[in-house]
């Protein structure tokens, strides 16, 4: 029976029904529980037989989903001995269960059955590699069990979960005992932690890759996080190198030189003091460095002009007249046409001093009786 939220948003608990299952909100009541508290809850299935995991002071309201419940009242020894053969009977029905989807269909795997303190409902979860015929399960397993039956299809690692066992280290599933969530699993976390990247030695009994693999995958991204990767090829003062390995760990670096074939190993911190300056990438040196240096090369030979020494003239070079003398007066023509110092006898400065010396002379004023007379000049002879 589900409850006003708002009534008992004031004081709020969290139970839990199953080991590492997931943790239902229900108010308190009048009750004063503790952690470890078993109580009953009247669901919609049903009485429910859990334990107080969350006290009303470790509840943040924001992390709240789902019907809020109420709790019924606490648990009895009766109410818990009445669970314990629900247990045992749903324990049973697994394996009756499972030889019936034998028989109809072998790609039904039965992963749990739980019921209410009644007997009288009960939930059923299997897996399968595809979707099936629910309505023919539902009837099937409806009569087998004699119950009012809920069925739903999981994945492998609920099943895993509900079934529980030991994993590869020897120890209870982590899913089974104390995980409420299935992280992210991908099988570059793997490679992260230097492990094979074979499927088979790095999954588990669910036959997904390991849960574990997400618990130490930030510390070793925080090791390696700004060392070369494994593969790259880096340039060193003393050459280029390959990077062979990097034990996270240990923190060292392995590295097999291109000139001697000599393999080194340099530890972390000392390769990342000289990452970027003295040990750089060969991508950098190749894709950024080297086709700056062209570009300047080819600059600098655009620009700059090569200096070749050349012969001395062996002719005698006369120093130019000047072509206005010391008291501002043009100096006179050369004798008989000569060519002048300042240029040769048809040359461009001829004409310019007859245009200055015509221009000094000037024309006379013209006198009554001259008639038409130039002046500048000789009167002709008659």
């Amino acid at each position: 029976m589900g409850a006003d939220r708002g009534d008992h948003m004031d004081r709020v608990l969290g139970v839990r029904f199953i080991e590492a299952g997931p943790i239902t909100y229900c108010s308190p009541g009048d009750f004063d529980l503790g952690t470890g508290d078993y109580v009953v809850v009247r669901t919609d299935r049903g009485e429910r037989l859990g334990w107080v995991v969350v006290t009303p002071d470790q509840v943040v309201a924001a992390t709240i989903e789902g019907p809020l419940r109420v709790v019924d009242r606490i648990a009895t020894e009766a109410d818990v001995d009445v669970w314990r053969k629900q247990r045992e009977r749903a324990d049973g029905d697994v394996s009756r269960a499972q030889a019936l989807a034998v028989r109809t269909d072998p790609r039904v795997r039965i992963a749990s059955i739980t019921y209410d303190l009644s007997g009288e409902h009960g939930e059923l979860t299997f897996t399968a590699g595809e979707r099936v015929d629910f309505d023919w399960l539902h009837r099937q397993f409806a009569e087998l069990l004699d119950t009012d039956l809920y069925l739903q299809q999981v994945g492998d690692r609920d099943r895993a979960k509900a079934i529980g066992g030991l994993g590869l280290c020897g120890r209870a599933l982590c899913c089974a005992t104390w995980m409420t969530n299935f992280p992210q699993i991908s099988i570059k976390m793997a490679k992260d932690q230097d492990l094979s990247p074979n499927p088979t030695k790095i999954s588990g009994v669910c036959g997904r890759l390991l849960c574990c693999l997400s618990f130490e995958v930030e510390a070793y991204r925080e090791l390696r996080g700004d060392l070369p990767k494994v593969g790259k090829r880096v340039s060193t003062p003393i050459g280029r190198a390959k990077v062979l390995s990097i034990n996270a760990l240990k923190q060292l670096v392995r590295l097999r030189m291109d000139a001697t074939g000599e393999v080194i190993e340099i530890p972390a911190a000392d390769l990342r003091a000289q990452y970027g300056s003295a040990v750089r990438p060969v991508e950098l040196e190749e894709r950024i460095e080297q086709p700056i240096r062209d570009q300047e090369h080819r600059l600098a030979a655009n620009t700059i002009a090569t200096l070749e020494p050349v012969e001395a003239r062996t002719s005698t070079v006369r120093a130019a007249r000047p072509l206005v003398a010391p008291t501002g007066e043009l100096p006179d023509a050369a004798p008989n046409g000569a060519a002048d110092d300042t240029g040769d006898a048809s040359g461009e400065e001829a004409p310019r001093r007859r245009r200055r010396r015509g221009r000094r002379g000037g024309r006379r004023r013209r006198r009554p009786g001259d008639g038409g007379e130039q002046t500048g000049g000789t009167a002709p002879e008659e």
